[in-house]
């Protein structure tokens, strides 16, 4: 029998593995077995059990190639940030975030099925020191912002910064995913300009919080007053 060339094999694997990736998303990993796959992808189960030994390895090597995938629209998307507290590259890193959710929706189903039948074995990498990745990232612009004093004392830009992407981010996967239908109660855009505007400018003007704080004293003072006047 003739050998297989590198590019036969990767064929048939990626077929094995679209067959999986559908069978999954569409049943549950649990309740897909290494026959169904066989079934799916037009091929023999020995042949399945020739290239994947398990049929977790079939998940891992899906999640392994579509989590390259995501790394280099991750640093496609970085690389058009200049400024990443600002209402311009904010919106703009929205519109971005908004994009790979819409194109790799496959990807973040199959984050849920890892959540719920793994505890998040497998995806678990995606998140991890995203901040201090972040911070490595856009350290020559968030020490910008430091020495021009246009931090708030006590705050750290790369915890901003990756807030503002992680609440892009579940924003659009409730979107996407679970059919949100404007859970906002507004557009997308609206959305965006709203964010944008909170984790740029904050949401407090200047000396309000302050002013916040000093009128809630009375307020408390007068309950516990109304609290003694109760009780005797």
């Amino acid at each position: 029998m003739p050998k297989l060339s590198n590019e036969a094999i990767e064929r048939r694997k990626n077929r094995i593995e679209d067959a999986a990736k559908q069978l999954f998303i569409r049943q549950g990993f649990h309740a897909t077995s290494m026959r169904n796959i066989a079934a799916r992808a037009g091929t023999s189960l020995g042949n399945v059990y020739n290239y994947y030994p398990t049929k977790e390895s079939i998940l891992g090597s899906i999640i392994s190639k579509y989590q390259r995938v995501i790394d280099e629209r991750l640093r496609s998307m970085f690389d058009e940030i200049t400024d990443p507290l600002s209402s311009e590259d904010l919106t703009k890193f929205a519109l971005l975030v908004k994009e790979m959710v819409n194109q790799h929706h496959d990807f973040w189903l199959l984050m849920y099925i890892d959540v719920l039948e793994f505890e998040n074995r497998h995806f678990r990498k995606v998140f991890e020191n995203v901040a201090q990745k972040m911070r490595r990232r856009f350290a020559e612009a968030f020490d910008d912002l430091k020495q021009r004093g246009a931090l708030h004392e006590g705050v750290d830009p790369a915890i901003g910064f990756t807030a503002a992407y992680m609440q892009f981010f579940n924003y659009f996967i409730v979107e996407k995913l679970f059919g949100g239908g404007r859970h906002f109660g507004i557009s997308d855009e609206q959305v965006i300009k709203q964010l944008t505007e909170i984790y740029s400018r904050g949401l407090l003007r200047d000396g309000k919080l302050i002013k916040a704080k000093r009128s809630s004293k009375p307020a408390t003072r007068s309950l516990k007053s109304n609290s003694k006047r109760t009780r005797n």
